[in-house]
C-alpha cells in the first residue's frame, strides 16, 4: 500500500465531489437550513441577554455563546436530516458507478492496489465532509461577528469538539453508504438501500431498542408490591431505586447503539452545557465553563460508539471490496 497513491486518489475524489452539481445543490440546501436554525438560536440568545440585562430574567438563565450552535445540531442531527443526506449522496455510488461504467477495471489495470482505491475513496469523501462542516461553521462565526458576539477561549474548545463530532457523525453515514455501494450491483439499488439503512440507524434502532427495553424491564415492581403487608416502605423504595438504575443503564445502552443518539447526546452536552452542570451544594453561582475534557469525561461511551460506527462500516466495506469479483 502506497500512501502517495492513496493521497492522489483522495484528492481526485474530493475534487470530483466538490465540482459536482449534485453536491453543490445539496450543500446550498444544507447551508440554507442550518442558517434558518442558527439565526433562530441567535435571536433566542440575544433575547436572553436583553432579558437578563433588563432584570426580567434571572442570571441563572443567562445563555452561553455555544447555545447558538445548538441550531447546527438541530439542522444536522435533529429535525433536519440534510447533513446525513449529503453524506449518503457522496458515498452511495462510489463503487457502483465505477463498476457500471467499467472504469474500475481500467483503474486496477494500472499499478494501484485495491486497498489503495477503497482507502483513497473513503478518505476523499471524509475530506469533503470536513470541508462542508467547516463551511457551515465559518458562516456561523460570520453571523456571530455581525451581531458582535465573540466566544471565549473555553467556548471555542467546546465549538471545536462539536465540529469534530459533527464530522465523525457524517463520516459514519458516508462510510455506511460506501459499504452498501460495495454490495450493490447498480447505483439505483445502492441509493435505495442506503436511504433504508439511514432510516434504520437514525430512527428504527433507537425506537425498537427503546420499546424492547420497556418490555424487558416491565413496570416498576414497587408499584406492584405496594399492597403486600410484609414489605415496608424502605424495601419498596430500594426496589424502585434498583429498578430505575437498571432501566437507566439499559436505556443508555440503547442510546449507544444509535449513531444519531450518540451525536445528539454529545452535541447537547457541548452546545447546552448548563443543562448538564450540577449546581447543588455550591454557595454561589459560577458561570465559568469547565474544561471540555472534564465535560466529556462522563460521555466516553457515546464517543466510543460514534467512532466505532465508521470503523466497523469501513472494515466491512474494505473486506467486501477486496473479495469482489470484478471480471
Amino acid at each position: 500500500m502506497d500512501l502517495h497513491r492513496i493521497r492522489l486518489i483522495a484528492i481526485k475524489e474530493a475534487q470530483d465531489h466538490l465540482t459536482s452539481f449534485r453536491f453543490i445543490g445539496l450543500l446550498f440546501l444544507l447551508l440554507t437550513i442550518c442558517g434558518i436554525f442558527f439565526l433562530k438560536e441567535t435571536g433566542t440568545y440575544l433575547e436572553g441577554i436583553r432579558s437578563c440585562s433588563s432584570g426580567t430574567s434571572s442570571i441563572y438563565n443567562l445563555p452561553y455563546t455555544v447555545n447558538i450552535f445548538g441550531g447546527i445540531m438541530s439542522a444536522i442531527g435533529g429535525r433536519s436530516i440534510f447533513g446525513p443526506i449529503i453524506a449518503v449522496a457522496l458515498g452511495f455510488d462510489l463503487i457502483t458507478k465505477e463498476r457500471e461504467s467499467g472504469s474500475i477495471k481500467a483503474i486496477l489495470s494500472v499499478p494501484v492496489y485495491r486497498d489503495e482505491v477503497i482507502n483513497g475513496k473513503a478518505l476523499g469523501g471524509i475530506i469533503v465532509l470536513a470541508i462542508t462542516t467547516t463551511i457551515v461553521f465559518v458562516l456561523a462565526f460570520a453571523v456571530l461577528l455581525v451581531h458582535s458576539i465573540v466566544p471565549g477561549v473555553t467556548e471555542l474548545s467546546y465549538i471545536f469538539m462539536f465540529w469534530l463530532f459533527t464530522v465523525l457523525f457524517l463520516s459514519g453515514v458516508f462510510i455506511m453508504s460506501l459499504m452498501i455501494s460495495t454490495f450493490s450491483k447498480t447505483s439505483g439499488m445502492s441509493l435505495v438501500f442506503s436511504l433504508l439503512a439511514l432510516l434504520f440507524f437514525m430512527s428504527v434502532v433507537y425506537t425498537a431498542g427503546n420499546y424492547t427495553a420497556e418490555i424487558i424491564m416491565g413496570s416498576d415492581p414497587s408499584t406492584e408490591y405496594q399492597y403486600i403487608d410484609s414489605l415496608d416502605n424502605n424495601e419498596l423504595y430500594q426496589m424502585s431505586v434498583d429498578y430505575n438504575k437498571n432501566k437507566d443503564e439499559l436505556m443508555q445502552f440503547v442510546e449507544y447503539i444509535s449513531i444519531r443518539m450518540d451525536y445528539w447526546e454529545l452535541s447537547k452536552v457541548l452546545t447546552w452545557p448548563q443543562h448538564s452542570r450540577d449546581y447543588s451544594g455550591s454557595l454561589e453561582f459560577d458561570r465559568t465553563l469547565p474544561p471540555v475534557g472534564e465535560t466529556l469525561a462522563s460521555m466516553w461511551g457515546y464517543v466510543l460508539f460514534l467512532i466505532a460506527y465508521p470503523a466497523v462500516f469501513f472494515g466491512i466495506a474494505y473486506v467486501r471490496f477486496m473479495r469482489t469479483d470484478l471480471r
